[in-house]
């Protein structure tokens, strides 16, 4: 394929998308019936969860845009469910407080959320599901994960090997902690584990919280170990084994919708956030190479190894 042809296909696919995105916002007739009492909404949460923006249009969305989303969920009255779809190993401790915060702000506006996990939903992924009023898995899930890491590349070794030594002005005694060059401290080691501790607590307390049990029983779980959706029905962590029909149509039992409510998904992004993206007048990111969903550098982490 030449370099024409292939920029013709790019220009094709990208004009289509345009349309679908257009079409999304264009406005419609009321509905009448069954879709008269409310709609439910999907949030799909895919991938590292990080701070930031996706990189182009179509990637996964950051974790700004996911607790955007939700905000503006949580004040549509038309809005009475929302189904989180997770296929996530987690992130970062900030990013995925940030959007259980904007799950709890939805849940206290009076709106129905259910979890649906897909392949995992591990650590922060389960983070957030234990947030639901409703967690369903498939049996064959990988999820739970309950603990937080850290970690730190030692290159001493490799450094010396090359002949490369960093010289560094600091104005602490701990500033460079964490510094490829050399191992870490024993007392460097006390003050990480202690920030790990007071994150893991957190998570402890926030899995207590949303599934309702207790603190000593959340802690017979979470050294770390993975469950299958089944072991984790047994354990208490879900609450049924099903797909994502079957999480949208609990959802819409939960919020009293009908059967087959309305439903709108972030799957297709609108023509707003398509131009928000490309826009360098926008607060997120215009098109760029890199994404800005890292600013690199070790971070707390609710993220399964």
């Amino acid at each position: 394929m030449n370099r024409h042809t292939l920029l013709t296909a790019i220009a094709l696919l990208y004009g289509a998308a345009l349309l679908a995105a257009l079409f999304s916002i264009l406005p419609h007739r009321k509905k009448s019936g069954k879709y008269a009492s409310g709609r439910l909404a999907v949030i799909h949460i895919y991938g590292p969860i990080s701070t930031g923006f996706s990189v182009s249009p179509w990637a996964s969305p950051g974790a700004d845009e996911i607790a955007r989303r939700l905000h503006r969920l949580s004040s549509d009255d038309q809005v009475k469910a929302i189904v989180l779809r997770i296929n996530s190993p987690g992130g970062t401790v900030g990013a995925v407080q940030e959007i259980d915060e904007e799950i709890l702000r939805c849940k206290a506006h009076g709106k129905k959320v259910v979890a649906s996990l897909g392949d995992v939903a591990a650590s922060g992924g389960y983070y957030l599901a234990s947030s639901a009023d409703r967690v369903i898995a498939d049996s064959g899930t990988i999820t739970g994960s309950i603990g937080v890491i850290m970690e730190f590349g030692n290159l001493e070794g490799l450094f010396q090997k090359l002949g490369v030594k960093l010289e560094v002005v600091k104005s602490g005694a701990h500033k460079d902690i964490g510094s490829p060059a050399r191992p870490l401290t024993p007392e460097e080691r006390t003050l990480l584990q202690a920030s790990i501790d007071d994150a893991y607590d957190q998570f402890v307390n926030a899995v207590a919280r949303g599934r309702r049990l207790p603190l000593d029983r959340v802690r017979a779980l979470d050294d770390g170990r993975i469950f299958t959706g089944r072991q984790a029905l047994a354990a208490g962590l879900v609450d049924a084994l099903g797909d994502r029909q079957d999480a949208l149509e609990a959802a819409a039992r939960l919020a009293n919708l009908p059967p087959q409510p309305r439903v709108e998904s972030d799957s297709v992004p609108s023509l707003r956030t398509l131009v928000k993206r490309f826009s360098s007048e926008s607060e997120g990111p215009s098109w760029k190479v890199f994404s800005d969903r890292s600013a690199g550098g070790p971070a707390l982490e609710y993220r399964w190894q």
